[in-house]
């Protein structure tokens, strides 16, 4: 459970928050004095500090207690601060970045939006590197650049042949290319088109090389879809930088166009994408992928009931579960409506059963709230793997499965089983 201090002169609504809260994995503590919350700092520092900005009655009354929180010896927090205010105009939101505030949060909470605050600011797992290839056919101007962006926390894939690059793309799904501009084989105007023929490459940054400075180079390296061009000699910081600022920027773009806005999971398509990719690399190296899908029971009747708005909040609900208790290296896609995806590589049915179960009876103990009122609601699952074969196919298997936990009465995962096998796993 991750630590996190309030201070609010409210306990009844610490109270509720922390309820809100500890199905997500966060223990809310709660201090109702700026000199006991300073004190637990300074004995067991937390994750995180929620400060009520309007403490003591007063418009600004948390700013103090801010500034008195604990900094090391670069002047930062070892934790980060959110401000939670009932006011939402510019002038309190300006406050708080003045205090140096990681994040302001207006009251009334919304619940899903603090924890997505929350899951940022204190992620235990530092987000993955940015993968580059790096096409350069000076071994040695190679060799540089690779232990540069290296050193900058980046994963490089050097080579020095650009017809190689797009298998190398492929394998190793960049999330920038770094080419030479004059090279034998082919020239880096000439790569680019290449790549930008494929559909899939349209949308992949491109940084060129090069020691020739002419404007007209510059323009047609543009024109091919360059996003940036290095004149050489290269100044290291300036290849880290325009570097990083690109792939962050690419990413960005990319999560924006394969996620499910209202949850953040992927879409559909990109779940089918990668189902088919999972499964292609699951026959090279003959170990199992599993196929997952969830449904939320009786979703008709929530909707009905506590209406639409609540209904999307146990949608998010259960998409945050997903998101914070299986594996990094799990896919979790929306496949639509209140159904989910789940791809789980180099994992048996067997062992996904047992991550799903435990999934299962969670979500099954979250409560969720419609005016003052707590209501449960439940998922039923079915799993399917395979060592190759179709997507088409382990998607159809995944799916009876599901067709037989919500025939077999719901709340309950079941797996795929062949016509001369029956029975429940659950």
């Amino acid at each position: 459970m991750q630590k996190i201090y309030l201070l609010d002169e409210e306990a009844g609504s610490a109270e509720s928050l922390a309820g809100y809260l500890h199905p997500y994995g966060y223990a809310l503590h709660h201090f109702s004095h700026p000199v006991a919350l300073l004190e637990a700092v300074a004995a067991a520092p937390p994750d995180a500090v929620l400060i009520d900005l309007e403490l003591g009655g007063n418009a600004d009354g948390g700013l103090a207690v801010a500034t008195a929180l604990p900094r090391g010896d670069d002047g930062r927090r070892a934790f980060p601060l959110l401000f939670l205010s009932t006011r939402q105009d510019f002038d309190a939101r300006l406050l708080s970045v003045r205090a140096g505030a990681d994040a302001f949060v207006a009251r009334p909470v919304d619940v899903a939006n603090l924890v997505d605050r929350l899951d940022l600011l204190t992620q235990v797992n530092p987000p993955e590197p940015f993968r580059i290839v790096l096409i350069e056919d000076d071994p040695l101007m190679g060799q540089l650049y690779e232990h540069v962006l290296h050193r900058a926390g980046m994963a490089v894939f050097r080579l020095a042949d650009p017809t190689r690059a797009l298998a190398a793309i492929h394998d190793h799904a960049p999330d920038l290319l770094i080419t030479d501009l004059n090279m034998p084989q082919c020239s880096g105007l000439e790569l680019a088109a290449v790549l930008r023929g494929h559909e899939a490459m349209t949308a992949l940054p491109i940084v060129f090389l090069t020691a020739d400075d002419r404007i007209s180079n510059q323009r047609s390296a543009m024109n091919v879809g360059g996003d940036a061009f290095l004149i050489k000699p290269v100044a290291l910081a300036d290849l880290v930088e325009t570097v990083r600022a690109r792939a962050r920027r690419a990413r960005q773009l990319r999560s924006l166009m394969v996620r499910d806005s209202l949850t953040g999971a992927l879409n559909h398509a990109m779940i089918k994408e990668l189902l088919a990719s999972e499964l292609a690399r699951s026959q090279r190296s003959t170990l199992p992928v599993s196929f997952i899908m969830v449904d939320i029971d009786h979703f008709k009747q929530i909707n009905d009931r506590y209406g639409h708005p609540v209904g999307d909040q146990v949608i998010k609900s259960l998409a945050r579960l997903l998101q914070q208790q299986l594996r990094r290296t799990d896919y979790i896609g929306r496949y639509g409506g209140e159904e989910f995806a789940v791809i789980m590589p180099r994992t048996s049915a067997d062992d996904a059963y047992e991550r799903m179960e435990a999934l299962r009876q969670g979500f099954a103990a979250l409560i969720h709230h419609h005016e003052g009122k707590g209501f449960s609601a439940t998922f039923s699952c079915g799993i399917a793997d395979s060592a190759g074969g179709a997507a088409e196919a382990l998607s159809q298997a995944a799916d009876q499965a599901l067709y037989a936990a919500k025939h077999g009465g719901r709340n309950q995962v079941r797996l795929f089983l062949s016509e001369q096998q029956t029975g429940s796993l659950s």
